[in-house]
Formats: C-alpha cells, structure tokens, sequence
C-alpha cells in the first residue's frame, strides 16, 4: 500500500505544466457604413502549456487560466481610440471559446462568443456548441441582447462612398483610404492590448480611455 502511494504522488508530481503564456489575436473587424468606425475584436487567452506526463501522448490539453474578448472601436476620422471594453469567457462557453463579430446595426456593435461546456479538449460541435450575443451601445455599454436583425458586417467601402478598407494582420489592423493602394498600420499590439498608430508626422487626437466589464 505504501509503495503503491508513494508511485502516486510521484505520477502527480510529473503531470506538470509550463509558466504561464499570453495569446492575442485579432478575430475580425466591422467597419461601420458610413465609414467614420471601426470595430475590432480581439479574442485573449492565458494558459499554461501541459509538459512531462501531462503532454504525454499528443502534447497535452494546456491549463486555461483566462479568456477573455477584447472589443476596440476606433474613430477613423480622428484616429483615435473611441472605446475598449473586456468581456470574460461564459464559464459554459469556455471550451473552444471563440468571439466575433456580427457586425454594425445603426450606432450599435453586435458580437456573440461560441464555445462549449466541459473542460478543456472536450468534444465541442453541433449541438454542443453555446451562443451568447451581445450589443455595444452607443453610450459604451455592452449587454446580453437577443442578437441584431440585420447588422451589417464588412470590412471596406466602394469608391463612391469614400474609399476605406481594413484587414487583419499578425501585428494587429491595418488600413487604406486610397483604391490601389497598399494597407498601412492602423493598430498594433502594445503588449496585451492595441493601440492607434499615428499617421506618418502626425499624432492623433488623444481621446479618454473607456473600459468597461460587465460581472
């Protein structure tokens, strides 16, 4: 019994995990219709990778620590920061966690997080799957909605509206304001979190941060 203890504990000792690690990066962006914002959602995770046993066969589940979705709106016109606001992971969500955007309806942000019960690796599709939609409102406030009718989700505008166009970069956003031209930085990872970069020679207006949490 003593021996069989004792091989135990030393089982428990090597299912180890790594320091923990910071993940960002960025899911999608909505530019708003009329061209003046832009929304950006940035899904956040802190894990620690499993090493020794624990990654044994196949390399492991790693520990989850946080998750969470970040959303940025940025005034385009002023190349300032407009909003950024937190959202913890739904505990039922936490698996396969996943936020995204769904787009622009009027002067509000609609987004949901998918995800599934269950721990980490965990089975997680079809009916499995959670959904839980929410509204940024125009006063800087995000809250559970029942989702939006017609939110409109793209990333550019013709020509005639007044060019603009947006993408996703492994550094962060960037944009173009001119047809042909190449996408310059907009937003770059500083660390955890983005930030404007200023246009060549000029900084943008400084504008106060908002950050929000709901409970």
């Amino acid at each position: 019994m003593k021996r069989a203890a004792l091989l135990f504990v030393a089982l428990m000792a090597a299912c180890t995990y790594g320091p923990a690690e910071d993940h960002v990066n960025v899911q999608n962006l909505a530019l708003k219709p009329d061209g003046t914002l832009l929304a950006v959602i940035v899904k956040y995770e802190r894990y620690r990778q499993a090493t020794a046993l624990s990654a044994f066969p196949d390399g492991g589940v790693p520990r989850s620590l946080v998750q969470r979705a970040d959303l940025y709106v940025v005034d385009l016109r002023s190349r300032s920061q407009r909003f950024r606001g937190e959202l913890p992971a739904p505990p039922d969500h936490r698996n396969s966690f996943s936020p995204w955007l769904l787009g622009w309806e009027g002067e509000s942000v609609h987004f949901k997080i998918t995800g599934c019960p269950g721990s980490p690796g965990s089975e997680c599709y079809g009916p499995l799957v959670r959904t839980s939609a929410y509204t940024l409102s125009a006063t800087g406030h995000i809250a559970p909605s029942a989702g939006a009718a017609s939110p409109v989700l793209a990333s550019s505008r013709d020509e005639a509206a007044g060019y603009m166009a947006a993408g996703v970069e492994p550094y962060g956003v960037s944009a173009s304001t001119r047809l042909g031209s190449p996408r310059a930085p907009l937003l770059r990872f500083v660390g955890l979190r983005l930030e404007v970069v200023p246009a060549q020679g000029l900084e943008p207006p400084r504008s106060p941060l908002a950050t929000r949490r709901l409970p």
